[in-house]
């Protein structure tokens, strides 16, 4: 029988920890990438980019941008957006755009989180920005803006 040189064992085990520890490096380093939200909204609503929003007011004159910081999403409100969008069956009047400098400077926002822009014929017809807000404020600046009928 044949015998195995004992360096082929240190070099077994050397690969084999070599293994693990990258293996566990790897896996920290994954663990502490940020990591991607997504807005409970943009489930009931198309999401466009900053760049291809003039063509989109082209074709929709009559759209409200819901822009949004989906990284600090308040859940419990944007759950309560959203059963509002679907109840009233007016996705098609939103679009949602993440919040960033370009967007925020755009429209001249605050840091709040969520914040809403009525365009009506093609022009903006109100800003919603606050710091904090409720869905009856929401659903009021909606009414306003005739995206959905008062009750």
């Amino acid at each position: 029988m044949h015998e195995i040189p004992k360096k082929n064992y240190v070099i077994l085990f050397f690969t084999a920890v070599t293994v693990v520890v990258v293996t566990f490096i790897l896996m920290n380093i994954y663990n502490n990438q940020p990591k991607n939200y997504h807005s409970v909204v943009k489930e009931v609503i198309n999401e466009i980019k900053i760049d291809d929003l003039e063509n989109y007011l082209q074709e929709n004159r009559d759209v409200v941008l819901y822009i949004n910081d989906s990284t600090k999403e308040n859940h419990q409100l944007g759950e309560q957006v959203k059963k509002l969008i679907v109840d009233n069956n007016v996705q098609q009047y939103f679009v949602y755009i993440e919040k960033n400098n370009d967007v925020s400077q755009r429209y001249n926002l605050h840091k709040h989180n969520l914040a809403l822009v009525a365009y009506k014929d093609g022009e903006v017809a109100e800003t919603f920005d606050e710091p904090e807000y409720t869905i009856e404020e929401i659903e009021s600046f909606l009414v306003r803006n005739e995206v959905i009928e008062s009750d």
